[in-house]
């Protein structure tokens, strides 16, 4: 350090910026406003004196700031200027670790196929250049995307081959980080008596050498404190907690905020202080949701309805699993899942050519050349008939299911058209009832109910979000019994699914029927269709027609297109 800021001093030009570059790297790991500072000087002077390669650097350093800060959109902005710059190119250092860090944010915020691909991208980029650094950064990011994904063997094994490129290259910045991810997987597959050598020494080493900074110790301490809280040592799983939150807080890394919540809530819930827990799930939840971590969000969601249900809050553990499926519907959604498997494929025919290629180098015979070959154009056009078959399967039955739901939606609509706004009735004047297979109460009340019941539909009652099944009751002037057992045996549905029913089949009735409200924002077509939320609205949609009211919503603006397209006779 004392070195560098010498060099800071007595240098000018692209000289003084390359130091204050140096000493961002020295403390972003310990003070990330010191680091800025040091940052902001490099940025300000190289822009200054048109010093390409310090321009870049100290505009992605910003971006970096910004992602441990939890600023996601605006790292992403930074990234996306530094790569579209036409200088960038040249510096294959900074675009690595731009992908590198893109990639980081996309496993953060939930979207692991573009995480994946970002990170094999940048891979094979690597090994068609041959360059060990982007190798090295490539399995970082790889590594990180299986290891919030929970596949701790794949992280494990990229991790590794990362560890190679750092050792070979002598980026000692990132040796603390690797010894914590291979502890941390240790921990999931050998156990938490394993992990806990790797920190020892972990622990040791901070002490002989210079501290790694309180970035690196922050998450270092969560996951040591995550062993104990399995271990049941909770003494020792507060202490490192207690610390690793102080250096949360005192950094402003507001994108790990989320997770040592999380692990606060653990220990008090192992704890058997269900209040507490269910305190520090809250905060959880609200730190996720203020930097869009949504993968920590459906994970805070699933534990929140849990221990909502289990204290007897039926409403809130109803939001939070509705919630819990709405996130993993959008994390994982078919499509996503596909394209996963198809990123993952690819990469393993590009694993298998290159096997094949050494195997060419070390066959001594054409004839063994030519059964590799075949090998792998079998393998390949397997594994790619695979993925192709499993995509388009999936893109078959969402058209199916599009063709079907507007099918039935034109059809109940050409109904509604030709009838009058009379209700049907028999010749006596009287309700036509439906079949309730045996009596279940009076029939006149029933008639009475059911009358009114049909009137209010026609008046879209449904509609208003705060409709319940007392609010229902009281309008009809019936009680909920009655009026349960009526929407049970005529309705032949329970009431949410009633209610939910009748607002889906308005809906696909204006949808069809009024382009500009189906271009409005999806929010706003939830509320004016009676749903109270975003989460609620896709649950409902989706359960009652098998897919999502934007891809409905796409394929009838497709057709809308393609049919003003064609040419007139």
């Amino acid at each position: 350090m004392e070195s560098l800021l010498e060099k800071r001093k007595r240098s000018n030009g692209e000289e003084r910026v390359d130091a204050c570059l140096d000493l961002y790297i020295h403390y972003i790991f310990k003070s990330t406003e010191i680091a800025k500072k040091y940052n902001d000087e490099a940025y300000q002077l190289a822009s200054d004196i048109g010093y390409d390669k310090g321009y870049l650097r100290s505009s992605l350093n910003k971006a970096f700031i910004f992602f441990v800060q939890g600023e996601f959109e605006r790292a992403l902005d930074i990234i996306d200027f530094v790569e579209t710059n036409d200088k960038c190119e040249f510096f294959s250092n900074i675009e690595a670790d731009s992908e590198t860090l893109k990639s980081y944010i996309f496993t953060e915020r939930g979207e692991y196929d573009l995480a994946y691909e970002t990170a094999i991208n940048l891979l094979e980029k690597g090994e068609g250049l041959k360059n060990h650094y982007c190798l090295m950064r490539a399995y970082s990011a790889i590594s990180h995307f299986y290891l919030r994904l929970g596949e701790y063997d794949k992280a494990l094994e990229n991790c590794l081959k990362g560890l190679d490129y750092i050792l070979e290259l002598k980026e000692v910045r990132f040796i603390f980080a690797k010894i914590d991810e291979i502890a941390r997987m240790t921990h999931k597959l050998e156990g938490g008596k394993k992990a806990l050598e790797i920190y020892d020494f972990y622990l040791e080493l901070e002490k002989s050498v210079e501290s790694p900074g309180s970035y690196i110790q922050s998450v270092v301490y969560m996951n040591i404190a995550s062993i104990y809280i399995e271990e049941s040592e909770f003494e020792k799983a507060e202490d490192f907690l207690d610390k690793a939150l102080d250096l949360i807080d005192s950094n402003n890394y507001r994108f790990r905020k989320p997770r040592v919540h999380v692990l606060i809530a653990d220990l008090h819930l192992k704890q058997g202080d269900s209040l507490t827990a269910e305190k520090d799930y809250y905060e959880a939840y609200n730190a996720a949701k203020a930097i869009k971590a949504f993968d920590v969000i459906k994970e805070v969601s699933r534990s929140l309805s849990a221990l909502n249900g289990a204290m007897g809050n039926t409403n809130e553990a109803a939001f939070f699993s509705n919630l819990y499926m709405s996130v993993s519907d959008s994390l994982f959604s078919i499509e996503s899942e596909q394209r996963l498997r198809i990123l993952e494929a690819r990469r393993r025919i590009s694993e298998i050519s290159k096997q094949k290629e050494i195997l060419e180098l070390k066959s001594e015979s054409q004839e063994d050349r030519y059964r590799f070959m075949t090998i792998i154009f079998v393998l390949t056009l397997a594994l790619g008939s695979i993925a192709a078959y499993s995509y388009f399967r999936v893109s078959k039955k969402n058209r199916l299911l599009y063709s079907r739901t507007k099918e039935l939606a034109v059809e109940k609509l050409n109904q509604k058209k030709m009838v009058t706004m009379e209700k049907v009735k028999n010749p006596s004047g009287q309700v036509v009832k439906a079949s309730s297979g045996g009596s279940y109460m009076d029939e006149d009340i029933k008639e009475i109910i059911l009358t009114k019941l049909n009137r209010l539909e026609e008046e879209a009652f449904f509609l208003n979000p705060k409709c319940s099944l007392r609010s229902l009751s009281e309008v009809l002037q019936t009680n909920q019994k009655y009026l349960s057992q009526v929407i049970n045996h005529e309705k032949k549905s329970n009431f949410n699914n009633y209610i939910n029913e009748l607002r889906i089949n308005y809906l696909l009735n204006r949808l069809l029927e009024d382009k500009e409200y189906r271009n409005s924002k999806l929010s706003y077509i939830a509320t004016t269709s009676g749903f109270n939320n975003l989460n609620t609205f896709y649950s409902a949609f989706k359960k009652r027609l098998g897919i999502l009211p934007s891809y409905f919503i796409e394929k009838l603006n497709e057709e809308d297109e393609s049919f003003n397209l064609k040419p007139e006779k």
